[in-house]
Formats: structure tokens, C-alpha cells, sequence
């Protein structure tokens, strides 16, 4: 059985990756799932980056762990290939990309993490919650990523936003990938949206490509049995 870490999106903690958590234990893998600056039990760092945090993450991770992120999570998976990548055996990337931010796009995020440490973070989970998930998503779905994202401060939302706002573009990276690599994403991400990530599979020798059906940017959280079987499969390549 496999090593596999579970890196989760913004802006929720390790609890988004329970319905994932609980297939994968059950099939015998060892799980973890961190939190990351400011989130669920981890305390806040200001000024957190991706790659300090892949740094720190280095030192934790298993030698040849599958690496599952999604979103915010696979910019760190990045990170980690990029600077650490003998702690990797296997890399799963869900609905995230390899770019970098543009610069109308760092403006943006800059005004989000203002908005969010002067007005709170209720009116951007709930413009949020509808964003990430696909319009067929079920209540029980939504109400709970309502409920993760709404327990996280304002000061890691912003914090968080401005460490995605940083983070190096990694394209030139993905030729290099020589591990088993699955890119993830929902049929209906409007997010990452799926030509991003069909072109992300493309760049990296040998890599596959899955689309999960009836799902938006949260595909771990709307279809954790399908998600969980996904890297399921590349554990048992993986040996």
C-alpha cells in the first residue's frame, strides 16, 4: 500500500479530503492531509509562499508518496516537484494549473484579500460556494462547503489569496516530470477549466487525463468514491 498526501484547495482545511480519506484507509493506504498556513489547526504564517511551504513540507513527506493536490493544493504540488522531487513517487494535479498568475489577475486577487481582512469572509463564500461547484451540485454538497469554507478566518483567506497570487509559473517544469503523473478535473470546472488541464496533461511525459463527470472545481468533495478510485489506480502502479 501507498503513501499518499492529500494537499487541499482554498479555502477550506484537511476536513474537505474526509470522504477521500475514509476510501483510501479503507483500501489499506496511509493518508495525510495538512493543513496549510492559517487553515483548520494550522496557525497562521503572513506572507506565506508556495515554495517555503513545499520547503517545510519536504521534511514530512514519505520518500516516493503519491502527492494529490487539488486547486490551491496542486499549486503546492508544484512547488514540491519543482524543489523537492525525490519526496515524490507519483503526482496527481485536480482542477489546478501550471501559470502563473497574469498581472490583471494579481491586481484582482490583491483586492480580494483587502476585501476580505476589511469586510469578513461572508459575502465572498457566498459568491464563492456556486463558482466552485457545478450547477447540478447537490444541497448536502454545497452546505458543506459552505460550512468549511465559513469556518476559516478572513486573515488566511487573504493570506492565502496573496500566496496564489505569488506563486511561480510552472510550465517550463512539466516536460521534466518523470513520475507517474494523473491530471483531475470536473467536466464542468469553470475555475481551472478542463482545456487547462488537458493541455497540463499533454506537457507531462506519459501523463493521463481524467475528466470527472457532473462536477465542478471541487471534484475531491462532490465525488470523493470517484476521486479516491482515481488515485487508487496510481498507487497500485506505483507499486
Amino acid at each position: 500500500m501507498a503513501d499518499i498526501v492529500l494537499l487541499h484547495p482554498f479555502p477550506v482545511d484537511h476536513r474537505f479530503w474526509d470522504g477521500v480519506v475514509a476510501h483510501l484507509e479503507a483500501a489499506g493506504h496511509a493518508v495525510r492531509a495538512p493543513d496549510l498556513p492559517g487553515f483548520g489547526r494550522r496557525p497562521a504564517e503572513p506572507g506565506w509562499s508556495m515554495d517555503g511551504e513545499a520547503d517545510r513540507l519536504a521534511a514530512q513527506v514519505p520518500g516516493r508518496a503519491v502527492v494529490v493536490g487539488l486547486s490551491m493544493g496542486g499549486y503546492l504540488a508544484l512547488a514540491l516537484m519543482a524543489r523537492h522531487p525525490d519526496r515524490i513517487g507519483a503526482l496527481v494535479l485536480a482542477d489546478t494549473r501550471a501559470e502563473g498568475e497574469p498581472p490583471e489577475g494579481l491586481d484582482a486577487r490583491r483586492a480580494v484579500a483587502e476585501g476580505l481582512r476589511t469586510s469578513g469572509t461572508d459575502a465572498f463564500v457566498t459568491a464563492f460556494v456556486p463558482r466552485a461547484t457545478w450547477p447540478g451540485a447537490s444541497a448536502a454538497t454545497t452546505t458543506r462547503l459552505a460550512a468549511l469554507a465559513s469556518a476559516q478566518s478572513a486573515a488566511a483567506m487573504a493570506d492565502a489569496t496573496l500566496a496564489i497570487a505569488r506563486r511561480p509559473d510552472r510550465t517550463a517544469l512539466l516536460p521534466g516530470i518523470a513520475v507517474p503523473t494523473l491530471v483531475i478535473v470536473g467536466q464542468h470546472d469553470a475555475v481551472t477549466p478542463p482545456p487547462l488541464s488537458t493541455a497540463m496533461a499533454a506537457a507531462i511525459p506519459g501523463a493521463r487525463l481524467a475528466v470527472i463527470g457532473d462536477a465542478g472545481h471541487m471534484t475531491a468533495l462532490e465525488h470523493p468514491a470517484e476521486f479516491a478510485a482515481l488515485v487508487g489506480e496510481v498507487a497500485a502502479d506505483l507499486g
